[in-house]
């Protein structure tokens, strides 16, 4: 979905503006009654109270357990108890909420999400609403063009491998991440991209025998210009990368799980193979 941007005072330098840009919290204190405003907006099921089933969504969902006597519960003291929990629960509850709702008949996002999208997006917050193709989620925000770069990459691969890319950010930006799962759908994304060039016949292409691929035939490249000495090697650059990918899933083999912030780059390194792959960039050299 769409995102706001930072509001920029008239008077504000590009210093002070990119001061404002930098995502630091979950909720940032200038942005913390607003959220509270739309929390108590959402979990007013009349006559400011929150139903009890609405609040045993809540506990049961989260795996938490409010103090409250069984039943309805005035909604401002709900949410001041939430707030209590911290500023990750708050995020929970609000991903809770959002992924309740669906885009409209015009592809639109309802109000509601678009509203506290909005205050995420201005108070240059660390997690953002996300789209999965599925529901909203809250997801950590990544920085301004990676998404769009993202999103190119999935939109230019065919549908297996699109499907796997998009899954595999969805994963590892999540609010809480799965790096091994990330990584999977990662290189299943670049197995469908690259098998369909490199080994099309193959109808189960697997990285290892992609790579083995390249590497028994010298006429792989990449489309850009080398010098006269024919540096740098654009096969071995390609090889490096497909390899750094396999090597990154120790943990399949008993080894150590990848990292979060590890996970995300190697979601990032196959973003740029898929879209290599899917749009000629990975070419075999005719004599």
């Amino acid at each position: 979905m769409e995102h706001a941007e930072v509001w920029r005072p008239w008077d504000a330098s590009d210093e002070e503006y990119a001061t404002r840009l930098i995502a630091r919290e979950m909720l940032p204190d200038h942005v913390r009654p607003a959220i509270q405003s739309w929390l108590e907006t959402q979990l007013n099921t009349g006559y400011q109270q929150t139903s009890s089933p609405l609040r045993s969504y809540i506990e049961t969902s989260l795996q938490a357990r409010f103090s409250f006597e069984p039943g309805s519960v005035h909604t401002e003291l709900l949410v001041n108890a939430i707030f209590e929990r911290g500023d990750r629960f708050v995020v929970q509850v609000i991903d809770l909420l959002v992924s309740d709702h669906e885009r409209d008949t015009m592809y639109r996002a309802p109000a509601q999400i678009a509203q506290v999208a909005d205050y995420l997006d201005l108070a240059a917050s660390s997690v953002a609403v996300v789209n999965d193709e599925r529901s909203f989620r809250i997801g950590r925000r990544l920085p301004d063009g990676v998404e769009e770069i993202a999103s190119e990459a999935a939109a230019s691969a065919g549908e297996t491998a699109g499907h796997h890319l998009t899954a595999a950010w969805a994963t590892a930006t999540a609010l809480d991440p799965d790096p091994s799962k990330a990584m999977t759908e990662a290189i299943r994304a670049v197995e469908a991209a690259a098998g369909a060039v490199v080994t099309p016949k193959d109808r189960r292409p697997r990285l290892s025998k992609i790579v083995s691929a390249i590497k028994d035939a010298s006429s792989w490249t990449l489309v850009f210009e080398t010098r006269d000495d024919g540096h740098p090697d654009h096969r071995l650059v390609l090889i490096g990368m497909l390899e750094t990918l396999v090597f990154a899933q120790r943990d399949r083999h008993g080894g150590p799980a990848p990292d979060p912030a590890v996970a995300l780059g190697h979601v990032q390194l196959a973003s740029t193979l898929v879209s290599w792959f899917a749009t000629g960039i990975v070419q075999r050299a005719t004599d």
